[in-house]
């Protein structure tokens, strides 16, 4: 008996710390933690070089989140830009967000409109910034929880119309056994279910491939398609 009750207070524990949150895109599209953002030369700033999202409380009760730059490359973050509850320029490696204090999400809620990264200064080469999102107590004091990662990259070579779009089709939004994706290059291609998380992934070959659907109950997905310059774009389809 005592073994039975240390193992449900165990596994208790286990489930309190675990992600209570889904971090969103500007469409409301789940992200996938260890995503990377890049933007070309021609999205510099306010507005082109804003990557905009959302977090929603999945928990149930109110969060209390903070986000952190753990590293950057071929930059140091004195042009870079986020807002996180509040806005923050000029910040450097290990710096965490807000300063003070905890970002709040109500039960059943997400952040208001307005958070974003985005670095604001053109540079001759690639540079790129990794940040961490995380729960902690309403002080922001101590951590709760997994953390979610996700990278900004800014990439010269990448002009406007390069970095929008990828020549991919998703015959069908509406799937029985299959999905079929054509695509002109070589893609990835990640299926998330409601809560972003990856249900099937495979890289697949220019041409049209099919990707097996059985075993998944009927629900929404989301298709993530990114190429190997890391440009994504994503479609919720429906499995019946």
């Amino acid at each position: 008996m005592k073994f039975k009750i240390l193992l449900l207070a165990l596994c208790l524990v286990s489930a309190n710390v675990s992600a209570q949150f889904t971090f969103l895109d500007d469409d409301s599209n789940p992200v996938s933690s260890g995503t990377t953002v890049t933007f070309g030369q021609d999205q510099v700033g306010d507005p082109l070089g804003f990557y905009k999202y959302f977090v929603t409380n999945d928990a149930a009760g109110a969060i209390f989140m903070k986000a952190e730059l753990l590293s950057t490359d071929n930059a140091d973050g004195s042009d870079f830009e986020i807002c996180f509850g509040l806005c923050y320029t000029g910040i450097t490696v290990g710096q965490k967000f807000p300063n003070n204090g905890s970002v709040f999400i109500e039960q059943g809620g997400q952040t208001l409109p307005g958070n974003h990264l985005a670095n604001t200064v053109t540079n001759s080469q690639p540079m790129e910034f990794a940040f961490r999102f995380y729960q902690t107590d309403q002080a922001g004091t101590t951590e709760i929880g997994n953390d979610f990662f996700i990278t900004y990259r800014y990439d010269p070579a990448l002009g406007l119309d390069d970095n929008e779009l990828i020549d991919f089709e998703i015959t069908s939004t509406l799937i029985n056994e299959y999905l079929e994706v054509t695509a002109l290059e070589r893609v990835m291609v990640r299926i998330s279910d409601k809560r972003g998380r990856k249900v099937k992934s495979k890289k697949i070959a220019a041409g049209t491939q099919r990707i097996s659907m059985n075993g998944l109950p009927s629900d929404v997905y989301f298709v993530t398609i990114t190429n190997d310059r890391n440009v994504s774009e994503t479609i919720k389809v429906v499995k019946k």
